[in-house]
């Protein structure tokens, strides 16, 4: 690659007819500063597309670790739904059970407090037979005094 250096040490011969060396010498001073800014903007651009590459991988990595979390949290979501789903029908499972449960315990108790009250009920008509019957001995027992 030619470098200023390269054309400022640039040596041409002299011929009688030739250019005017002092605007050879005048373009080669505007090319050699251009050339050595091209140089300078090439080599800034060659560190910025290095950084950028750099950035680049750095940004893809990060894109490859937000895709595996975005799979691993679906995955643990659909794992969290489905667990909550099963756990909510043993719920509901066991709440028809404890009510049948309940509903057959309530049951037990009404139908023992019926025998109860049937059982008081007999044994209040058999006082009142007694009672009806020591009223009617009384009253007898009245009549003969």
């Amino acid at each position: 690659m030619l470098r200023p250096i390269d054309i400022q040490n640039k040596e041409f011969e002299k011929k009688i007819k030739g250019y005017n060396p002092d605007q050879v010498d005048d373009f080669l001073d505007k090319v050699i500063t251009d050339y050595e800014a091209v140089i300078k903007e090439n080599k800034s651009l060659k560190e910025k597309l290095e950084v950028n590459s750099t950035d680049i991988e750095r940004y893809k990595k990060i894109e490859k670790t937000l895709d595996a979390a975005v799979v691993t949290a679906r995955e643990t979501a659909a794992g969290i739904i489905e667990n909550a789903k099963a756990e909510s029908e043993n719920i509901i499972r066991r709440a028809k059970l404890d009510a049948q449960n309940l509903e057959k315990q309530i049951d037990q108790e009404h139908i023992k407090r019926q025998q109860e009250i049937a059982a008081m009920n007999t044994e209040l008509d058999a006082y009142k037979v007694r009672l009806k019957a020591l009223c009617r001995s009384m009253e007898e027992l009245i009549d003969k005094v």
